[in-house]
């Protein structure tokens, strides 16, 4: 037996000096079942007028081409709803990975949607 919860998570990351950085955040309770809606990141600073900047979300067991979700070029607002349908359990993650982001800002993904919780987990869980 569970019950539904809103879900609503983050992670940040400071972007190294070239602007790379991953940020990452899952479910952790065994038996927690995570249906994100959405994925939203946000950077400090102003997006780099050099290079290809990109930031790439990944939901799984890890980063590779079989768990990638979207991408854009916007590396300080974006938002996206690519994820919904997607179900993770406790172990697995979303990823943000920042490529030549604004060099030692800080950067934040956030993922909302709904979360089963089994009855026996505390009922308030901060994130």
């Amino acid at each position: 037996m569970s019950r539904t919860l809103p879900l609503s998570a983050s992670a940040s990351v400071t972007l190294d000096g070239n602007g790379n950085g991953t940020a990452e955040v899952g479910p952790s309770l065994p038996g927690e079942v995570w249906s994100p809606g959405s994925t939203g990141i946000t950077c400090g600073g102003a997006i780099p007028d050099t290079g290809t900047p990109t930031v790439f979300i990944y939901a799984g067991n890890g980063i590779s081409t079989s768990t990638f979700i979207d991408s854009t070029y916007n590396v300080t607002s974006a938002s996206s709803s690519m994820i919904s349908g997607k179900s993770l359990y406790a172990g697995q993650l979303v990823f943000a990975v920042w490529s030549g982001g604004p060099p030692n800002e800080t950067a934040t993904l956030a993922v909302n949607g709904t979360r089963q919780v089994p009855l026996w987990a505390p009922r308030s869980r901060t994130r």
